[in-house]
């Protein structure tokens, strides 16, 4: 399933290879266009913009009755190496419903305008960049390289689409950005729709910028907007976080009206033969409990994932029975079949359910529409609970009671017609990440023994059990080899790492066996006079640091995301050659997104044990509690380096 954007820049090309294609119309701008001048004066300089370029006009008008949208850019090109980039035009369509008409190409060169329309001659090119992922869209990319592009030219592009998916059924939807990474000298957005129709729309953010009039039979929105800054963006933003305006409009009323509509889509002309996958599965002996954790690994694992993203088959799904027989599905495909597998078993309350992967609930700021959910799940009932189960996650340990899933916050549970999306609560077991380093030192100058391990639980063990089978054994030591370079100069694998995987439980085990050498220093040859007579070693948890690091606790505009659910409990042990004596330390921090300890024991007279546990509290903060973890995070780091010295 895909979610449209409408991109208000020209869109950046992966060359592939050229294919035969529904021809490219060329053609005026439809007559309900209105033209809209080129701005005259700009504020902006070089140095305002990325890559040289930006849209000095941005024009899009749609006509919903016609399902056809005209765009119109106009790029301004302020340094030379703006050139190459804006140089290329590219337009992405599905040619399974629509059609492209060019309209014009201007080049608009101190003054004068070139007319280069008739010049033209698109290749169309594969646009499947996704199909490593298992996605194949059937969309292609009419593509044009200009020639004899020069600094402070004006590219003007204009171009129509025409047609709209016929698997929504005619029903309205529209999200546009009004902002973009680079700042727009005028931005003009049009939208045109019968004055029969009675649509639901608003200008988030921008509502005093927007018109709304009848014209010629048609109810008319317009948004105009001159200097249109550049969108500001922080570091770790939530995934639902919009930071632009954007005009929205929908055309149905109720999320039980778009259930309606995606029952009709799921509906099967007649019920799924597929009692040879059973007799495949099932011994005959299993218990309902059984069948159920069968079925969902048969889906998960057998079923490879594979989308026909196309026309009506981008939301569509494939009968069961074509499922099975191609052993390929998508999200959608996945969850129809595990769901009829389900009922077949007896399990009746099951159900499809679409998500949208980033939104979650921010999804609610949407009306409601049937184009805003990108990835479909399953939920069921069984024994008098609720399980959440994504047919699209492989390998995963432990039974359906505990199976660990991603909390999407918000769905429509299709079959399920409600006014409101239903609040996922998916069951998780505790997700946790223990490891243990162990360095047993015989001398300072001989190669110390390191044996690491890591023990897995819940999500963690799910995640690193398909990282496993994705990747070889001898890649991902190469990996923690190339980081235990970062501390130690000389890193000697001794032997295979060893895989304890207990599917049942889902906790996955690996362990590791290195010598480490190089890392003492010798007091007497460096310029310190305090540090004569001494061996040195400064240790810093280098794993840590993809969790932490310091930086600017300045007030932040947009909330801070997390890493969610996070459960670690980091152990290193150091056996050293002689007796040591330390004071004993733990220290405490405790905000509204994380818990974190760190400990420092002596556990024998040349033993000592440094303990972190970390542990986040939730997906995010709001931008308010920020500067609370930022400052806590920035001491942590600071007290991240222990250095120990042994007399000579």
């Amino acid at each position: 399933m895909k979610y449209k954007n409408y991109l208000l820049f020209i869109i950046a090309l992966s060359f592939s290879v050229a294919l035969p294609a529904q021809k490219i119309l060329f053609d005026k701008a439809p007559g309900w266009v209105k033209a809209i001048g080129i701005p005259e004066k700009s504020a902006v300089t070089k140095y305002d913009i990325l890559s040289g370029h930006y849209l000095t006009l941005a024009d899009i008008q749609i006509n919903l009755e016609e399902n056809t949208v005209y765009h119109r850019e106009v790029a301004s090109i302020v340094s030379y190496s703006g050139i190459t980039d804006a140089s290329q035009l590219a337009v992405i369509y599905d040619t399974t419903y629509e059609r492209l008409i060019i309209n014009h190409l201007f080049i608009w060169r101190k003054g004068e305008k070139i007319d280069r329309t008739t010049s033209l001659s698109f290749e169309k090119l594969n646009n499947e960049n996704n199909l490593d992922q298992g996605i194949y869209t059937g969309q292609i990319t009419a593509y044009e390289n200009l020639d004899d592009i020069r600094k402070d030219d004006l590219i003007d592009f204009a171009y129509t689409l025409v047609g709209e998916n016929p698997i929504f059924d005619n029903e309205k939807f529209l999200f546009i950005p009004l902002e973009s990474m680079n700042p727009v000298d005028y931005f003009s957005l049009r939208t045109l729709y019968s004055k029969e129709q009675d649509y639901s729309w608003k200008c988030e953010g921008c509502d005093s910028l927007v018109s709304n009039s009848d014209t010629n039979g048609y109810r008319l929105i317009e948004y105009h907007r001159a200097d249109v800054k550049a969108m500001k963006l922080e570091d770790n933003m939530t995934a639902w976080e919009m930071p632009y305006h954007y005009f929205l409009l929908s055309s149905m009323k109720s999320w039980e009206e778009v259930n309606g509509w995606a029952q009709k889509v799921f509906t099967l002309e007649k019920e799924p033969g597929l009692d040879e996958v059973f007799t495949e599965i099932f011994s005959g002996n299993e218990t309902t409990e059984e069948k159920i954790d069968k079925i969902i690994n048969y889906v998960q694992d057998d079923i490879r994932y594979m989308g026909i993203e196309t026309g009506i088959g981008s939301i569509k799904p494939f009968p069961p029975e074509q499922v099975v027989k191609q052993r390929f599905g998508d999200c959608k495909d996945k969850s129809l079949l595990l769901v009829s597998f389900l009922k077949k078993i007896g399990v009746t309350n099951a159900y499809p359910a679409l998500v949208n992967v980033a939104l979650h609930h921010e999804i609610e700021k949407f009306y409601p529409n049937n184009q805003c959910f990108n990835h479909c799940i399953v939920t069921f009932e069984y024994d008098g609970n609720t399980y959440w189960v994504d047919p699209t996650v492989t390998l995963q340990g432990g039974g359906f009671q505990s199976l660990n899933n991603y909390d999407f916050e918000r769905a429509l549970v299709i079959g399920k017609p409600a006014d409101s999306l239903q609040e996922m609560a998916p069951v998780r077991s505790e997700s946790k990440l223990e490891v243990i380093d162990e360095f047993t030192i015989k001398s300072f100058t001989e190669p110390a023994e390191l044996k690491m391990t890591s023990v897995r639980h819940g999500l963690e063990s799910d995640a690193r059990r398909a990282f496993f089978e994705y990747f070889a054994i001898d890649n991902i030591s190469d990996l923690l080899e190339n980081d235990l370079g970062l501390i130690f100069p000389e890193v000697t694998k001794t032997s295979d790492p060893e895989i304890d995987d207990d599917m049942e439980g889902n906790i996955f085990t690996v362990t590791y066996h290195y010598q480490v050498n190089g890392y003492w220093q010798d007091g007497n040859k460096g310029n310190s006079d305090a540090l004569y007579n001494y061996w040195l070693f400064r240790y810093e948890p280098v794993m840590l640091y993809q969790n932490f690091k310091t930086s600017s606790c300045e007030g932040r505009m947009y909330d801070y995301q997390l890493p969610y659910p996070l459960n670690l409990d980091y152990r290193v042990i150091f056996n050293f050659p002689e007796d040591v004596l330390i004071n004993d330390e733990y220290d405490l921090y405790d905000n509204q997104a994380f818990t974190y300890e760190e400990s420092v024991e002596q556990v024998s007279h040349s033993t000592i044990l440094i303990r972190y546990k970390f542990r986040t509290k939730s997906n995010y903060i709001k931008a308010s509690d920020y500067k609370e973890m930022c400052e806590q995070t920035n001491k942590i780091v600071n007290g991240f380096p222990i250095v120990f010295y042994f007399p000579k």
